[in-house]
């Protein structure tokens, strides 16, 4: 049995996507502190430009390297990764956690539909049903102060989800099944993200940023590294060996992830209904994973409607 073909080698874009996962699901209390003591826009400029500044000095230093061919796709993708992130930032203040835990979620749901969409297959049943069940067991998860009356903030998060669902289809379509170059479309996306995120809020990380602690500089740095150049650069590799719709849902556990950050750090209780939806979505993220295998292997060499017919074809 080769590595290619080995059970480590199948699971290993899961592993890197739930990583992924819990790398954003603690970012959400990291951004609450460090925006406490600064800005939203100062967070979102402290943690897109060092992040930039990295990965372009690591894409300049390898031999022979274009940025040319990465630059399109990657504007684009910076588009909505800045768009989603921007979107969170203001809605969440505008809103409850709560509210914001459920509605981003939805985006697990929108992933698949347009990817059916675009490769015209229908989605399988029990796959349909792993994203319904991942959106239940996501909702009690983040439930525990109820669902409270819809405001703009949640209206802003639900953009954020259609954005962030568009963002995860575009990375699928622009690497699954192509040599793409994961580093440049990642230092491109990044550098037009911090490109808008430092006229937003440059000038007021430059106001409050001498009043940084050694505590907010280490938040800074999990946001940049952790946050941002491994986790950008891990869901856009883990995604091109998967499918959209597969990479939605393990980074939809993300909510989870943050409110068992919350529980663990900040001393947050989720009660029973948090326990049960934690087992449920754990479920869900197994039944997923053997539905859109299933799924995926179906839809191997079977033309999409939209395919030319070849000469020879009777």
């Amino acid at each position: 049995m080769t590595l290619a073909s080995s059970p480590l080698r199948r699971l290993l874009p899961d592993a890197v996507l739930l990583f992924v996962a819990i790398l954003w699901g603690g970012s959400y209390l990291a951004t609450q502190d460090l925006a406490m003591a600064s800005s939203a826009a100062a967070v979102m400029c402290a943690r897109f430009v060092p992040s930039a500044v990295i990965l372009l000095s690591l894409s300049l230093a390898r031999p022979r390297t274009t940025l040319r061919e990465s630059a399109l796709p990657g504007i684009l993708l910076g588009s909505l990764r800045a768009a989603t992130i921007a979107l969170e930032a203001i809605g969440v203040t505008l809103t409850s956690a709560t509210n914001a835990g459920l509605i981003i979620a939805l985006s697990i749901l929108l992933i698949p539909i347009l990817e059916s969409a675009l490769t015209r297959r229908r989605l399988s049943p029990a796959l349909i049903g792993s994203i319904l069940l991942a959106l239940a067991g996501i909702a009690l998860l983040v439930s525990g102060n109820g669902f409270v009356a819809f405001n703009l903030g949640d209206g802003l998060i639900l953009i954020a989800a259609a954005t962030r669902a568009l963002l995860g289809v575009a990375e699928a379509r622009f690497t699954m099944g192509r040599d793409a170059d994961v580093l440049g479309l990642t230092t491109v996306e990044i550098t037009f993200g911090a490109i808008i995120f430092a006229i937003w809020g440059g000038s007021s990380l430059m106001e409050h940023m001498p009043d940084f602690t050694a505590t907010n500089w280490l938040v800074v740095a999990y946001l940049v590294l952790g946050c941002t150049i491994v986790a950008f650069l891990g869901q856009l590799w883990a995604t091109k060996q998967t499918s959209a719709s597969r990479a939605g849902m393990l980074l939809g556990t993300e909510p989870g992830w943050a409110l068992l950050v919350g529980v663990l750090i900040a001393g947050d209780r989720i009660g029973p209904l948090g326990y049960a939806g934690a087992a449920i979505l754990l479920f869900a993220t197994w039944w997923g994973a053997r539905a859109e295998r299933r799924w995926r292997a179906e839809g191997i060499g079977s033309p999409r409607e939209d395919s030319p017919v070849p000469e020879n074809a009777t």
